[in-house]
């Protein structure tokens, strides 16, 4: 399994990216990659940031690995999801926006959104 999401600035109440108007122009998000650095590592206390601009989470049947560049205010985060265990990767990924307190793009989402468990 490999799948990509996109943490970015998404309309509120939307259900489907084919609901977002077309005028609609993301913000930045709220916070930057301190914030993410800490959240992820709250969540999985073994998480490699050791790279500028990368971190790395090993779970149990899956990997993910986030690209949050060295800013003080982001316009958005990828998380590249590579492994079998889609649970635990969707786990770690809802936790990780419900914390933030932001929405994603899922690439494999039938809706184009990520949904939360």
């Amino acid at each position: 399994m490999s799948r990509d999401i996109f943490v970015q600035d998404i309309p509120p109440g939307i259900r489907s990216v084919a609901e977002i108007p077309d005028a609609w122009r993301p913000s930045p998000l709220p916070f930057g990659r301190a914030e993410v650095v800490a959240t992820v590592r709250a969540l999985v206390p073994s998480a490699d940031f050791t790279a500028p601009t990368w971190g790395q989470v090993v779970l149990p049947g899956a990997q993910i690995e986030i690209n949050v560049p060295d800013e003080p205010q982001l316009g958005g985060v990828v998380l590249h999801i590579r492994g079998g265990d889609q649970t635990a990767a969707d786990e770690f990924v809802a936790q990780l926006l419900r914390r933030l307190n932001v929405r994603a793009f899922d690439s494999d989402s039938e809706t184009g959104l990520f949904s939360a468990l």
